[in-house]
């Protein structure tokens, strides 16, 4: 210990100022009875009144309560009724004695502030944990909405797929069955165009859902074929001018054939196209009119829908394709899939939309799509020989096609279901195979894979309902030579047949 009254003169000053400017000392004298004989040092900063120091002795007095008063004491770390800490040592002085308080509010802070430390650090460590729980049983949560999103969407797909059957096949038959009319009648007939335009009609509403139900990744296949570019015009006119008119609207509708190439385009896919822009440019044109123009170059389509509705922000053409956006048109009653439908089909034919549009004004729909090169015919049309087997649980498609293709000159053999096909095929193999892919029991892709395997080499066409690129990749991983899909169009199944026959 320091030898206080060893150091130097002005260092004893030095110390003694500066200890007892921070102690911030306050003497308080008193008698035996604890009478206040005199206060020496800071009493503002322990908050003494001297005029009435009655409170503060109390609670001091309070403090020696049980303690032999006849002899020094010092008392630590004391909390006063102002909230101050402070050390209260007791000097006795003959009748009397001293209390001699010190601040150690800055002690009491150095010596609470590591159990603080320890205590937010126990807390911190506690919410830590709890933090971990919390999103060990987020992750837990989100891997189980995600197992449930991966089992809808495959649920979606085997709807999809089923729904696609299930549509398709009754419209394959109706197709049919409106081509055996055509055959007894005139195709030009006005009541053979009208079930025609209604059916057709039915079957892009149909290939809408199935369209938007495929989803990004599943595009449907195209179906590029030579068309008549006035019926079609004839036929969107037929269905919109009256719809138009009951408005109060002008319809109008033009085409320009500047070349006499003939146009080849998925057939079914360029009415959806058409379909949807005349939907709705009649639900949101109230007064005006509607124009449909097409111009043929001999390579591209060039097709322009033109309304005096009530137009599209600016602000909402950048997200107007996008599925069910019905911000673009105030009052709407669609669905809002038009559009996105469109724009998917335009990509899937490689081609381009642009649009213009003013509020009040209307607005105008610019399409480009490119056309498809014809396969070369074959080289006779004369009859076909040869054994065919029809694979079809469908009794009206397997009429259809027995009709078709003995029309063509080939004995046709038909089978409801695979596997007795599959027997007949391996004793007796046809020189070409027409095939449903889904069928109840041995489907139609396990029967093709089963004749592959065994060494069939004849001629396998398969037919089904599913549209889509993986579908048919998949029959051709299985050993089909061509895909065709419902309803079907017969001159593409002759074409079809006479490709795979001449190939032998």
């Amino acid at each position: 210990m320091i030898d206080f009254d060893a150091l130097p003169a002005r260092v004893r000053d030095f110390l003694r100022e500066l200890l007892l400017e921070r102690a911030h000392v306050l003497v308080l004298g008193l008698g035996k009875d604890w009478s206040l004989r005199e206060v020496l040092g800071d009493a503002d900063w322990h908050e003494l009144d001297i005029a009435q120091p009655g409170a503060l002795l109390a609670s001091l007095h309070d403090l020696f309560v049980g303690i032999e008063p006849g002899s020094d004491e010092e008392l630590p770390f004391v909390e006063l009724a102002n909230g101050r800490s402070v050390h209260v040592h007791r000097l006795v002085d003959g009748d009397g004695f001293f209390l001699i308080l010190l601040d150690a509010q800055a002690a009491r802070d150095a010596q609470r502030n590591p159990q603080q430390l320890a205590n937010e650090a126990a807390l911190a460590g506690h919410e830590k944990s709890k933090a971990i729980q919390s999103l060990k049983q987020i992750r837990s949560e989100l891997e189980h909405q995600q197992a449930r999103l991966e089992e809808a969407n495959n649920l979606k797909n085997a709807l999809i797929a089923t729904m696609s059957h299930e549509f398709r096949t009754p419209l394959a038959s109706a197709f049919g069955q409106l081509r055996e009319l055509e055959l007894r009648r005139s195709a030009g007939d006005a009541e053979i165009r009208a079930l025609r335009r209604s059916l057709s009609h039915l079957f892009v509403l149909a290939e809408n859902l199935l369209e938007y139900g495929r989803g990004e990744a599943g595009g449907g296949l195209l179906h590029p074929v030579p068309i008549d570019l006035r019926a079609l015009l004839d036929d969107c006119s037929s269905m919109f001018r009256p719809l138009a008119e009951a408005k109060g609207l002008a319809f109008h509708a033009s085409l320009d054939a500047a070349s006499s190439a003939p146009a080849c385009f998925d057939e079914v896919k360029l009415r959806q196209i058409l379909i949807n822009l005349l939907a709705n440019a009649v639900r949101y044109t109230q007064r005006g009119e509607i124009v449909l123009a097409l111009r043929w170059d001999g390579e591209r389509l060039h097709i322009e829908v033109r309304d005096t509705g009530i137009g599209i922000a600016s602000e909402f053409r950048a997200s107007v394709f996008r599925p069910f956006n019905r911000g673009a048109q105030t009052g709407s009653r669609g669905a809002g899939l038009g559009l996105s439908i469109v724009q998917r089909l335009i990509e899937q034919m490689r081609g381009r939309i642009e649009l213009d549009s003013e509020i009040a004004r209307g607005s105008c729909f610019r399409l480009e799509l490119p056309g498809a090169a014809l396969a070369a015919a074959p080289a006779t049309r004369g009859d076909l020989q040869g054994r065919v087997f029809v694979v079809d649980d469908d009794p009206d498609i397997t009429q259809l096609l027995e009709h078709a293709l003995g029309g063509l000159g080939l004995e046709v053999q038909c089978f409801a279901e695979a596997s007795s096909a599959l027997d007949a095929a391996l004793a007796q193999p046809p020189a070409l195979l027409v095939v449903d892919m889904q069928m109840p029991g041995l489907s139609g892709g396990e029967m093709v894979f089963a004749l592959r395997a065994s060494g069939h080499r004849g001629a396998i066409l398969v037919l089904s309902a599913n549209a889509t690129v993986e579908a048919r990749d998949a029959a051709l991983r299985v050993g089909a030579d061509r895909y065709l899909t419902k309803p079907i169009d017969f001159a593409h199944l002759e074409a079809s047949v006479r490709d795979l026959l001449a190939r032998g």
